[in-house]
């Protein structure tokens, strides 16, 4: 696997090829550079340890017998995607000057290098470094928890995360290798060279304090560095037993697989709403985007597999037209493959997002017709500037394989009625818990569109092949789900 933010690993060579009496000049202009780089990143780092700090508290907080919300969920994959980011290129910066550590007396006038250079570029190199392992041991309150270090593992594509990507990031950086080069990185530091100027030293102000104010620089210089990080054998036991939980977790999935994919293929007939042309320009003229729509079917055996009375949900993206005005196309989200090509599925008619056994995959309303109950649910609680936000993290599970544990905490794979789990985070969701996980069914999603506290409102409801009255809609609606008013 690349190593995110990598590839700039040779810039610190380019001083280096120019001619002897250009080299000072090509190093102090690519020090410049460097420092801009690096102010923000420092700033970002300070800020990514204070929402880490945050998240944990909030963690410690909350109901340790219900699952994670979709909002800390979200916060959880952005924050590790964000991270993962910050710290290649924090790593390439350090990686960028450390050669300059190694440089002795000799070498600095053979190369006709300018000793205060040399010791601003070991500055910056050393700045990156600290901060790079002061994000690392921030991370390890997220690592040292089970059961968050399972979820920021597991692979997503919507977030662009690999499976594995933090222990693996954790493995390296506590590596002796890389803290030997943090070693040397520090004492090049300490060893300033002689005679360095005020103006020198007003100059590397900035860069002093990044270094003074930083935790690892504080354990190295005393060296305790190794007392704040765990060992080799914590973190190979961790993986081990974060290994036996995937092992469980993949024995129900695969078991799940293999029983849902065989009585998948059972269909004993069509659904009563199949190629009902009044029902389906009914539907298109009545739906909006992001309306959920539940269905039933009885006439596939997996439906009688299923808790409750509906087997399915999905989410109505809208139409090309409905999107483009709201600027979803615009949005900087939506920029670059895969989500150029969702526009042109959308415009050709797949705009019904739903997790099959397949995947999660946009299809057109006419394909999920092919069914004898059908509802129609709109959010009641949806802010205008929820919208667009909401369909983005809609078309952003797409190509998600299908959860066949059953898991609304894992981001990477998704079921059906986990979408709206984590397209509407700002609902309060029912889930249940079922063989050390938690689980959200169809009719749980239902539940939201009944009694004075519904998230969402009932719109159509089409039961046995026909439409129910909108007087008579939800009280039959209410009974079928089987909750009553407040109960939910």
């Amino acid at each position: 696997m690349k190593e995110r933010g990598s590839g700039n690993e040779s810039g610190s060579r380019d001083w280096r090829a120019a001619p002897a009496e250009e080299r000072n000049a090509r190093l102090a202009s690519e020090l410049r550079e460097a420092a801009a780089k690096l102010d923000p990143l420092v700033t970002l780092s300070r800020s990514t340890q204070d929402e880490i700090l945050q998240f944990r508290e909030r963690y410690e907080e909350r109901d340790a017998n219900a699952p994670l919300p979709p909002v800390m969920l979200r916060q959880l994959r952005k924050g590790s995607r964000r991270y993962l980011e910050l710290q290649g290129r924090l790593r390439d910066l350090a990686v960028r000057y450390e050669p300059l550590a190694d440089l002795v007396a000799d070498e600095l006038r053979r190369l006709q290098l300018d000793p205060t250079l040399r010791y601003a570029g070991v500055g910056l190199g050393t700045a990156a470094a600290l901060t790079l392992y002061d994000n690392y041991l921030s991370l390890l309150m997220i690592m040292k928890d089970p059961r968050l270090r399972r979820l920021v593992n597991d692979p997503d594509r919507g977030y662009g995360i690999e499976e594995d990507e933090l222990s693996e990031l954790v493995e390296r950086l506590n590596s002796k290798s890389n803290r030997d080069r943090l070693r040397k990185l520090v004492d090049a530091w300490d060893d300033a060279p002689e005679g360095l100027s005020e103006n020198a030293a007003s100059a590397l102000e900035p860069i002093r304090r990044t270094i003074e104010s930083s935790v690892s620089y504080r354990y190295a210089h005393e060296q305790t560095l190794e007392a704040s990080l765990p060992t080799k054998g914590r973190i190979r036991r961790a993986h081990f037993l974060d290994r036996l939980n995937h092992l469980a977790d993949d024995a129900v999935g695969t078991v799940s697989e293999v029983f849902g994919n065989g009585i998948g293929l059972v269909e004993t007939r069509k659904g009563k709403l199949w190629n009902q042309e009044e029902v389906r320009r009914k539907v298109l003229d009545t739906l909006q985007p992001l309306d959920l729509l539940l269905e039933k079917t009885p006439f596939r055996l997996t439906d009688h597999f299923i808790p409750g009375h509906f087997g399915h949900v999905a989410i109505w993206m809208g139409t090309e037209a409905e999107l483009d005005a709201l600027g979803v196309w615009k949005q900087p989200a939506m920029q670059g493959e895969p989500f150029w090509g969702y526009r042109q599925e959308v415009a050709d008619g797949h705009s019904v997002l739903e997790a099959l056994r397949s995947g999660v995959e946009l299809n057109t309303i006419r394909q999920f017709l092919n069914v004898d109950d059908l509802a129609i649910l709109r959010p009641k609680t949806l802010a205008p500037d929820q919208v667009v936000p909401s369909l983005i993290r809609g078309f952003e599970q797409v190509g998600k394989e299908y959860d066949f544990n059953f898991d609304v905490e894992t981001t990477g794979t998704i079921v059906c009625s986990e979408l709206p789990y984590h397209v509407y985070p700002h609902i309060d969701w029912q889930t249940e818990a079922q063989l050390g996980r938690f689980t959200i069914s169809p009719d749980d999603v239902a539940a939201q569109a009944i009694g004075e506290q519904a998230a969402f409102e009932l719109i159509l409801f089409y039961h046995d092949g026909r439409q129910v009255e909108p007087d008579a809609a939800l009280r039959l609606f209410t009974d079928l789900v089987g909750q009553v008013g407040d109960e939910t």
